[in-house]
């Protein structure tokens, strides 16, 4: 939507999934959401947002990983009934599994959380 005096807002604002992913800002789409795999950085180096206000920790993310931790070992298990490889086949393939899951659920829920305190402090 555009306006006489230019573009919208929300042009720049990237959705939920594409600023998880490319560790964009949710506010102005700037690039440096994230300093390590799933932690905040402190500011951004676009619209000065401060990210580590919203920085989820402790329990809050339980709900998330607790379900996809159950998922993959299930997943584990019934690999193993379905082909029944060597061990050493576990320990090559569900290590890189579990934590490419892990962190992008880790971040997808991070990006959320802080996109709902965006649109709550908009309010």
């Amino acid at each position: 939507m555009t306006n006489s005096d230019g573009p919208s807002v929300a042009k720049g604002q990237p959705g939920l999934v594409r600023a998880a992913l490319f560790a964009l800002c949710p506010r102005c789409g700037a690039p440096g959401l994230f300093e390590g795999a799933g932690q905040f950085a402190e500011t951004c180096r676009g619209c000065g947002l401060d990210f580590a206000a919203h920085e989820a920790s402790g329990r809050t993310l339980y709900p998330l990983v607790l379900p996809l931790v159950i998922g993959l070992v299930l997943g584990a298990l019934r690999f193993d009934d379905a082909f029944h490889p060597p061990l050493w086949v576990h320990l090559l393939i569900w290590p890189p599994v579990v934590s490419v899951t892990m962190i992008g659920a880790v971040r997808l829920g991070k990006v959320l959380g802080l996109m709902r305190h965006l649109a709550r402090e908009e309010l």
